[in-house]
């Protein structure tokens, strides 16, 4: 293996993994605002900027998609929860940024 073989496999690992982390702790954070959490909309004010919010639900959609799956959707079909909320990235947007606080 070559030097330049090493830090492309080294770069594209990073990447897949820093994308996965990310991604968990945005989703999780899109998932408490999703269900209206106090502290969650408080942290999300706090650390983060209306746009650069706004992208990231984007950039990380497809996490998103994977979290409501197993936090909200299959536990209500096993019988563990209330009817889930419907993933609304413009609910979950505006849940921490009020259109007048933009």
């Amino acid at each position: 293996m070559s030097t330049f073989e090493f830090f492309f496999y080294l770069f594209v690992y990073a990447s897949i993994l820093t994308y996965l982390v990310l991604g968990f702790i945005i989703s999780f954070e899109a998932m408490l605002l999703l269900n209206e959490v106090p502290s969650a909309i408080a942290w999300v004010r706090k650390w983060h900027k209306a746009s650069g919010f706004k992208t990231m639900l984007i950039i990380f959609l497809p996490m998103l998609q994977l979290s409501y799956i197993f936090l909200e959707w299959l536990p209500h079909h096993l019988g563990f929860g209330e009817r889930p909320n419907p993933l609304d990235l413009d609910k979950i947007f505006f849940t921490a940024f009020p259109k007048g606080e933009i």
